[in-house]
């Protein structure tokens, strides 16, 4: 029993640090690898989000300038300028200026040409329409986090601004007093008079040949369309527009000969933007 005494003393010398040796071997636990990741998915995508938040909020808005054609026109109708603010991101308003050349959906190509060139049989004037316009367009499908296209409604208006140009045609004709064969640039009102005795058109003469004599045709527009905005690297922009377009002038606008003249004119038109945004 006396022998047996010392061993008891010591184990009860030795519990408290046994206790306080497991306490602090729970308290120091090492992290699973999987919660390393998570903490570490966690942070990058608390990272990632306040880097969108920042570039969105960076991007205070849109300079584009477009290429346009339309129904009423050519291949090549005319150039758009448009700039938006990027205030909202359900809508946002913008500006915007339009300059193209507006034709009668009439117009034709004279069948008879001369060495191949050709003019526009019974055309009087050149339509060019300058249109500054303020407007908003509303987001209605946005892009999605991996990229990819945007959907956005269009709804300007503004003033038209109308140049009618007279249509100048080249003519050929044989001076009667020198007896040589004259070529000139001449409206086409003045081919039809015969003002220059016997003449042959041979061509249509330049776009602003007649700017000087030009007159103006106010009036007022009205557009809607629909913008995809395309998936871009860094600050580039591009988009691809579609829409229709109403002008309405203060008079009656006249382009073809014996054809009634008329105030409102509907157009519809595809535009591709390109641009950066700031």
């Amino acid at each position: 029993m006396k022998q047996a005494l010392p061993k008891y003393i010591l184990a009860l010398l030795l519990m408290p640090g046994l206790a306080w040796a497991q306490r602090s071997g729970t308290s120091n636990t090492t992290t699973s690898p999987n919660q390393t990741n998570s903490k570490a998915n966690s942070t990058s995508v608390k990272s990632g989000s306040n880097t969108a938040a920042n570039s969105t909020l960076a991007e205070r808005g849109t300079w584009a300038i477009g290429l346009t054609t339309t129904t009423n026109s050519g291949i090549f109708g005319g150039i758009n300028l448009r700039k938006s603010w990027n205030k909202n991101t359900s809508r946002q308003p913008i500006i915007g200026l339009d300059i193209v050349n507006l034709k009668d959906y009439r117009e034709f190509t004279s069948p008879f040409s001369y060495n191949g060139r050709s003019y526009i049989e019974g055309k009087i004037n050149n339509l060019l329409i300058v249109r500054p316009e303020f407007g908003m367009q509303w987001m209605l499908f946005k892009k999605s986090s991996e990229g990819g296209a945007a959907l956005k409604g269009i709804l300007a208006t503004g003033p038209s601004l109308g140049f009618k140009i007279p249509y100048y045609v080249d003519v050929s004709y044989l001076d009667p007093n020198t007896g040589r064969t004259i070529i000139k640039s001449i409206p086409y009102t003045e081919s039809m008079t015969n003002t220059t005795g016997r003449s042959v058109i041979i061509g249509e003469g330049g776009y602003f040949a007649g700017s000087g004599d030009s007159k103006m045709a106010p009036g007022w527009h009205l557009k809607s369309g629909f913008d995809i905005e395309l998936n871009t690297i860094k600050h580039n922009y591009l988009s691809l527009e579609v829409g229709f377009i109403v002008d309405v002038f203060q008079n009656p606008v006249e382009i073809l000969n014996q054809t009634a003249p008329r105030s409102v004119y509907t157009t519809g038109y595809l535009t591709f933007f390109f641009g950066r945004t700031y």
